[in-house]
């Protein structure tokens, strides 16, 4: 069986000029939908490439914007709910998982002073989470020796 060749095909309105390009040739950053939304008499869009520079660097600097405060959001949850420090284990695999994206996805389509930003902000989240998540692991065990002392 013959594999599918996907195209992208474009009509110039002002010439009626129409291209063909290949889909797999195009450079690009991909995005795929979040929602399985369909809706009669609609175009059904299961990936979509976007090719325009301004267009990939406003996207991603509006997925960075929205992890960050995604972020800064759990951190604050979980400081004020300081039961264990599973929370906190938590935020630090999310701020690995985004490094990851960042260095992965990312960087070639950034502004190099806006990757070296992001990674400076991801460090300090990291460094600020795990002296939190240090400081209650203190202080559970400073609670466990004198529940310990106590008890004799």
């Amino acid at each position: 069986m013959e594999s599918e060749k996907k195209y992208v095909i474009k009509k110039d309105a002002k010439t009626d000029v129409i291209t063909y390009m290949e889909y797999e040739k195009l450079k690009g950053l991909s995005v795929k939908p979040k929602n399985n939304v369909s809706f009669e008499d609609m175009i059904n869009v299961n990936e979509m490439i976007l090719i325009n520079p301004s267009l990939i660097e406003k996207l991603i600097s509006k997925k960075c914007t929205k992890t960050f405060d995604r972020i800064l959001k759990m951190i604050s949850v979980v400081s004020d709910d300081e039961d264990d420090d599973t929370g906190y284990s938590l935020i630090l695999d999310e701020i690995a998982r985004f490094k990851n994206l960042l260095m992965s996805k990312y960087k070639d389509y950034m502004e190099e002073k806006e990757y070296e930003l992001s990674l400076k902000k991801l460090k300090l989240l990291k460094e600020e989470v795990e002296h939190r998540k240090n400081a209650l692991i203190e202080t559970l065990e400073m609670e466990m020796t004198r529940k310990g002392k106590s008890s004799r």
